[in-house]
């Protein structure tokens, strides 16, 4: 069911989109992040129970399979050993993230409830989580197109102004979240390919791949969070712009 909309104001004493979002979109959003994390679980669950250790070295073997590590030639049998921990690695790690995906999508589909049953009953109720949701799903939505991240914090910025100044966090928010989960994965491959360098010794490797992916990782979340930021300050900024719009006047206003 649905909740009551009610007509809101801005700080300025404009009128705003009626009432919270529909709970249908509530809905929508924790389904699109429960299927991503199933397909999360199911290329986990692939990795680590039908990729063997037998059929990399057979890749191995054959060329299918390649491991290099910058500039140092690994023999077989160490390509083996460090594939063999990264597989393993990536795999936890990503049925890691997608029954964590799972259980957020639960979570906020749960908590989505009790604000709207608050709402209904008058109580003031905060849909910041919701916009920064929001614009994280439309930023995966359109990764096709370059830099989705300031279209996903727009669109959060924008829902956001009617009800705080937080449109830069907000979307900065939105811009971050998607990127969290590629970033939990990612620890797990860094672990297992500094696992698969020292048990093959290469301890020199493993602290410069270690350096050189974690910098990356943070320049990359740093970067989708300035631009959903930029974003969210652009969205506010048209917010605000269109409540400031003088709104027509129909015959009934003036009875």
């Amino acid at each position: 069911m649905g909740s009551t909309p009610t007509e809101r104001v801005d700080r300025e004493g404009h009128p705003t989109a009626d009432g919270p979002l529909p709970e249908f979109v509530d809905w929508i959003l924790a389904t699109v992040v429960a299927l991503l994390g199933l397909l999360s679980v199911v290329a986990g669950s692939a990795l680590v129970f039908l990729v063997d250790r037998d059929e990399l070295a057979a890749g191995i073997e054959d060329g299918t399979v390649t491991v290099t590590v910058g500039t140092t030639e690994l023999t077989d049998a160490e390509a083996l050993e460090v594939a063999d921990a990264v597989v393993s690695w990536t795999g936890t790690g990503l049925l890691v993230v997608g029954i964590g995906a799972v259980l957020v999508a639960v979570g906020y589909l749960a908590a989505r409830r009790r604000a709207h049953r608050r709402t209904a009953a008058g109580e003031p109720v905060s849909s910041y989580g919701t916009y920064a949701v929001l614009g994280a799903v439309v930023t995966v939505v359109l990764s096709f197109v370059p830099f989705s991240p300031p279209l996903g914090g727009a669109l959060a910025g924008y829902l956001e102004r009617a009800e705080s100044e937080r449109t830069v966090s907000v979307g900065a928010l939105a811009g971050f979240l998607p990127v969290l989960p590629v970033l939990a994965v990612l620890v797990f491959v860094l672990g297992g390919l500094i696992a698969g360098l020292l048990t093959i010794g290469q301890v020199g490797e493993a602290v410069v791949v270690g350096a050189t992916l974690l910098l990356t990782a943070l320049l990359v979340a740093t970067l989708a969070g300035a631009l959903g930021a930029l974003g969210g300050y652009v969205g506010g900024r048209f917010a605000e712009r269109r409540a400031a719009t003088p709104r027509p006047r129909h015959a009934s206003d003036g009875k």
